[in-house]
């Protein structure tokens, strides 16, 4: 049996690692079809949370796992460096397909946050061979496009960019709707993002955008706002870049989110779900536009000066194309839909009565119950949402507290009626038992 104190021997994302020990995390071993962990210690986890968004297929799937095995036995590894490989050509295509051919050309990766630098570095890169000195990067506040570089400054100082004390004068934040009672706050970010572009007016490079911010609560953007704000991007002639890493493929209810708003952006960035977690891949696409103004003779320098030795790997394109027949064949965008709006529902139903729970929201199968800025006595250092995942990890299921007082619930695209009844009930339980804390502090 491996020890607790191993754990050590792993840094882990975004952990204080003594307090991560101390707490005894899981150590996983195995998992089935049916998309329940084992650890170490013999616990059975449900996975609500897809392995972070990752898992939108479910475990264990036989058919993409042969798909995998095939292209190893027929191409292992290739680089884009050196050449070009077939199953990197038709999952560009296939890609592009999917967004109706509205995209061009594929730049592949090997993760989101790659992505969203790799993105960063196009948009800078276009408007210098377009003899244009744009270098303003505007996002959204609440948005999180990755945890490397790049991606920390688009976010401009949202995640931890004091840490490191990075320049982010270039980076900016508007504000975005964020409440339920949301038409006033609608009309006052439009009057910001328009002022703000008329003060730069030439100087905007790129908005950088999620449609659902995951890492604000699931905040689902309002149609209204998302149309205003792509309106004024192409009338001021700012490039759009959409982020659908966490979005992307059937998790919002269509294909990508961009579709629930019918639109698309000069660049859109996916990762996690493009193979199902199954191999480490992303991807930026961009229209031929975009693509053509890097296109030209060596010596003009218009070239990207980019790239990751694995990026476009034959089994990570292999394992995508499977992904994605896997997914359309078995309606699972579909699904998404049907059981993202029973889950928010019953959530909704069961929870919001309790004085701990905020809001309960979200789209298809990327939710977020939003708790109360509430502290345990003697677990002062803790909020809800870590509280409540420690407890629902003890009886069997995995959700993600993406804030002290955020917790992410987004089960795979196979979720069916009685695994949403499942997750409701364990999370009404979990949060009985906090209550009961409470209580016993009075």
């Amino acid at each position: 049996m491996t020890s607790h104190k191993k754990i050590n021997k792993v840094w882990h994302a975004f952990k204080q690692m003594k307090d991560y020990i101390e707490n005894g995390p899981e150590i996983l071993t195995h998992v089935n079809s049916e998309n329940y962990f084992q650890s170490v210690d013999n616990k059975i986890l449900y996975d609500g949370v897809s392995t972070l968004l990752n898992s939108n297929i479910g475990h264990v799937n036989s058919e993409i796992i042969s798909s995998i095995s095939s292209q190893l036995k027929k191409l292992d590894n290739a680089t884009l460096f050196t050449s070009t490989n077939a199953t990197s050509i038709e999952c560009s295509q296939r890609l592009c397909r999917l967004c109706d051919d509205h995209y061009f050309s594929t730049f592949f990766t090997n993760s989101g946050s790659e992505a969203c630098d790799t993105a960063l570095k196009i948009v800078l890169k276009y408007w210098r061979n377009k003899n244009e000195h744009r270098n303003v990067i505007i996002s959204l506040k609440g948005a999180y496009h990755g945890s490397s570089i790049g991606a920390m400054m688009i976010a401009n100082g949202g995640f931890n960019n004091d840490d490191f004390n990075l320049e982010c004068s270039n980076f900016h934040q508007i504000n975005v709707p964020n409440s339920m009672d949301i038409n006033d706050e609608i009309n006052n970010c439009l009057d910001e993002f328009k002022s703000f572009c008329s003060v730069n007016k030439g100087k905007i490079a790129a908005l950088f955008l999620e449609l659902t911010q995951l890492s604000n609560g699931a905040n689902v953007l309002p149609l209204r706002y998302v149309e205003e704000i792509y309106k004024i991007s192409k009338q001021e002639g700012i490039l759009l870049v959409i982020d659908e890493v966490a979005t992307g493929f059937g998790r919002t209810g269509k294909m990508f989110d961009s579709q629930n708003y019918n639109i698309w952006g000069d660049i859109m960035m996916t990762a996690k779900a493009i193979t199902s977690g199954y191999f480490p891949l992303g991807a930026v696409l961009v229209t031929e536009e975009v693509y053509m103004a890097f296109y030209g003779d060596t010596q003009d320098g218009k070239h990207l000066e980019h790239g990751y030795t694995t990026g476009g790997h034959p089994v990570a394109c292999a394992a995508a194309l499977a992904n994605i027949n896997i997914i359309e064949k078995n309606n699972l965008i579909a699904n998404s839909s049907e059981k993202g709006n029973l889950l928010l529902n019953k959530l909704r139903n069961e929870l919001l009565c309790s004085p701990l729970v905020r809001c309960i929201r979200g789209k298809g199968l990327i939710q977020a119950i939003i708790f109360e800025e509430i502290r345990i006595k003697n677990m002062e250092a803790w909020g809800i949402a870590e509280i409540l995942s420690k407890f629902l990890s003890n009886r069997g299921l995995l959700l993600y507290p993406d804030d002290t007082n955020i917790l992410i619930v987004a089960p795979p695209l196979t979720v069916n009626e009685e695994e949403c009844s499942m997750i409701v009930e364990k999370l009404k339980d979990a949060i009985k038992k906090v209550e009961f804390l409470l209580q016993m502090e009075d």
